[in-house]
């Protein structure tokens, strides 16, 4: 475990753009917490006349939406490491989102385990790794974190109700905790580049 952990510590050169990454972090977080806000204040609102499923035929959507993004970042990466994480990531958020979207002719009740799964694997990932990346703000990021974990378990033990509008406000609340953390690693990725020393630039000034 300690060996895979200091190979996650290393910084190898990351090609994506810092700022691009935090534009997209910031729509993520963004979303996600009006989502979430949104959900709260009208939960009994009837979406792609899906009577009973609040917002989760959208929140569905915005998971695939950020899992095909996932993958197309896996594609355009030129690292192994970055293929087979974005990857990964990917096709764990386009599966369930697709799941979702499909499920809204059906009971809502019936997406509550697997929605449960979701939340607490995606926690437990996060949590994870932000220590291991030694991330910015890991106290906040591992809160988020847990808070999914926590609402997986409720989702699981169907407490305290197993309804629509909670399995979308349990989504939006997870969207809104990885708008979060992709911030913190967007900021994270900026510093590692930072304190990267460019060899024409040296060569310059010793000229």
């Amino acid at each position: 475990m300690m060996k895979i952990l200091t190979k996650l510590q290393r910084f190898e050169g990351f090609e994506a753009d810092w700022r691009r990454l935090i534009v997209v972090s910031l729509c993520v977080l963004c979303i996600g917490a009006f989502m979430t806000f949104a959900t709260l204040v009208k939960p009994d609102i009837v979406v792609l006349s899906a009577k009973g499923f609040s917002w989760l035929p959208i929140s569905g959507m915005l998971v695939l939406s950020l899992g095909i993004l996932e993958c197309l970042d896996a594609f355009l990466a030129k690292e192994q490491r970055d293929v087979l994480q974005n990857l990964q990531v990917g096709v764990l958020d386009s599966i369930v989102g697709l799941f979702v979207i499909l499920s809204i002719s059906g009971n809502p009740e019936r997406l509550s385990i697997l929605i449960a799964a979701f939340l607490m694997v995606r926690g437990i990932v996060r949590i994870t790794l932000v220590y291991a990346l030694q991330l910015p703000h890991p106290t906040g990021t591992a809160l988020l974190g847990g808070l999914s974990v926590l609402l997986g378990i409720f989702l699981w033990y169907e407490w305290p109700i197993n309804a629509g509008w909670f399995m979308a406000f349990c989504l939006n609340v997870e969207m809104t905790s990885r708008g979060w953390a992709m911030t913190a690693f967007a900021l994270w990725v900026r510093d590692q580049n930072e304190g990267i020393i460019d060899p024409l630039m040296v060569k310059k000034h010793l000229d």
